[in-house]
């Protein structure tokens, strides 16, 4: 008889609940690895997507659908370097639990070995593991597990003593983490993971079943109001970057089963380009993330492995937030099918999809990104035709939220929205201000052998940016003729030319004319 998925589907959903919760608190916390204050939501959205893949069953789906389904969902929406290790935690653990007969049946050992499983994987998702994180809460949970099951232990014994040990590596966080140490508070992606095993015992053993035991302050140099004033300097490392990547492939071992080996060559390029580099496989997809200063050859890695949507954002740390005050919470969203523009439209406050195939689009990758962009509303700009249809669809959705679709229809057009949307000030409506800008943006897509008729076509006196963009192959050269025609029609006029990386039409070219 197949093993009943009712405290499994009541443990996910507590899990995602509580971290709901806690987002905010989390999010404050986030120093480590870099202060950019979004791990309570990235784990918060990662694991919401897990269980948004578990309500699209029937209540009377077994055990093993409801972890294929919950693995999937939460490896395809993990946000973030601690999104993506903690989906390849719970994959692992719920993975070994199914085989031993499903969580409610599930044995002391059995519930050791899961989180010892677990704990690997995530050290193996790591490119460049550091004690003192969501790390080492998972391998002290087991090593707590393992020590009641030596003495005999009951289930309910076994996951309260992985929790107890839990919740004292969390506080030793603080201690192994310079930056934690200096904001005195513990890490927040350890925290997170301590949420998910606390929700795990009270499932299994009783609401009450941690009541009465130590509790692990998070801000320990708290104001009292339960909320900690972090006022220390960081920087980014010098390992880092200044850009976070992210994509969805296909794993190189094919296969429908949830534990694949690590994609090491992947997660070897990518620790040589940045930091935080997490990768892990199941269900025979790969999901990576880095940052990185090079996010060109990060999203040429998602390119080369036929990566649908690479995603690409500044991080924001320090006095980077202003840009996004001044657009009054409202996000811009930028779909491209050019990799080589990844880096400039995220350097101007973009969420960035790279979308090689416009065609291969998905509705949840591009609701992925919306929110990734912002919660309050979102501009989006597309790049072609068949971006631009998907936007729409999205945005025509009531559970959309505030979605504005701009009508560009060329790749000068979203280099021109967003980078009239990087400038606007505060109350100023940022729809409008990117509208402007497209519809004075004229453009045309060529060929090498066309270009000079089709920019002279193009050009006027008023002509205030030009910009050409360079399929993959065409060589800077290409673009000369623009130059010199712009320096005799329009010599005021700045001229920009982007490798951008695709393979057809061989040249893009758009040309703003004055307001």
């Amino acid at each position: 008889m197949p093993a009943d998925s009712h405290e499994l589907r009541h443990w996910l959903a507590s899990g995602a609940l509580a971290l709901k919760r806690a987002r905010h608190r989390l999010d404050a916390i986030n120093v480590f690895p870099v202060p950019d204050s979004d791990t309570g939501t990235n784990l918060y959205l990662t694991l919401q997507e897990g269980n948004r893949a578990v309500t699209k069953l029937p209540p009377s789906a077994s055990h093993r659908e409801v972890v294929a389904a919950f693995a999937r969902g939460a490896l395809l929406g993990a946000r973030g370097n601690s999104g993506v290790i903690v989906s390849q935690y719970l994959t692992a653990f719920l993975t070994h639990v199914d085989k031993a007969g499903g969580l409610s049946n599930a044995k002391p050992s059995s519930i050791a070995v899961a989180l010892q499983e677990a704990a690997d994987a995530a050290y193996s998702a790591v490119g460049a593991p550091v004690e003192g994180t969501v790390l080492s809460v998972a391998q002290a949970a087991s090593s707590g597990a393992a020590e009641a099951v030596a003495a005999k232990a009951g289930r309910d014994d076994v996951i309260v003593a992985a929790v107890v040990a839990a919740r004292a590596a969390l506080r030793s966080t603080s201690d192994d983490l310079p930056a934690a140490q200096a904001a005195g508070v513990v890490d927040a992606g350890a925290a997170g993971l301590v949420l998910q095993l606390e929700m795990l015992a009270e499932t299994l053993a009783g609401s009450q079943v941690l009541s009465g035991l130590d509790y692990v302050e998070w801000e320990l140099a708290s104001t009292g109001k339960g909320v900690v004033a972090v006022a220390v300097g960081h920087e980014i490392p010098a390992a880092g970057g200044a850009y976070e990547v992210m994509f969805v492939a296909r794993a190189p071992q094919r296969g429908t089963h949830a534990k694949l080996a690590p994609d090491r060559e992947l997660t070897a390029n990518l620790a040589a380009l940045g930091d935080s580099v997490a990768v892990t496989a199941s269900h025979g997809l790969v999901h990576a993330h880095v940052h990185t200063n090079m996010p060109d050859q990060a999203v040429d890695e998602g390119v080369d492995r036929g990566a649908r949507q690479i995603l690409v954002s500044a991080i924001c740390m320090g006095d980077a937030g202003e840009s996004h005050e001044s657009r009054n919470g409202t996000g811009m969203v930028a779909l491209t099918s050019c990799p080589g523009l990844a880096a400039l439209l995220a350097d101007a406050g973009a969420t960035v999809l790279v979308v090689p195939d416009p065609s291969q689009l998905k509705r949840r990758e591009l609701r992925r990104a919306v929110r990734e962009a912002s919660s309050f509303g979102v501009v989006i700009a597309a790049g072609n035709e068949q971006l631009r249809a998907t936007a729409e669809e999205l945005a025509s959705r009531k559970a959309a939220g505030r979605v504005t679709v701009l009508p560009a229809q060329h790749e000068a057009h979203v280099i021109a929205a967003v980078a009239a949307g990087a400038m606007v000030t505060p109350g100023e409506p940022l729809a409008e201000v990117m509208h402007g800008a497209v519809t004075r943006c004229d453009v045309v897509s060529s060929s090498p052998d066309a270009i000079d008729d089709d920019v002279d076509r193009l050009l006027r006196p008023n002509t205030e940016v030009v910009t050409v963009i360079l399929a993959r192959g065409v060589p800077d050269a290409t673009a000369d003729s623009v130059r010199l025609s712009a320096a005799t029609v329009c010599p005021q006029a700045d001229v920009n030319v982007y490798q951008g990386g695709h393979v057809l039409p061989g040249v893009l070219v758009g040309v703003e004319r004055g307001a």
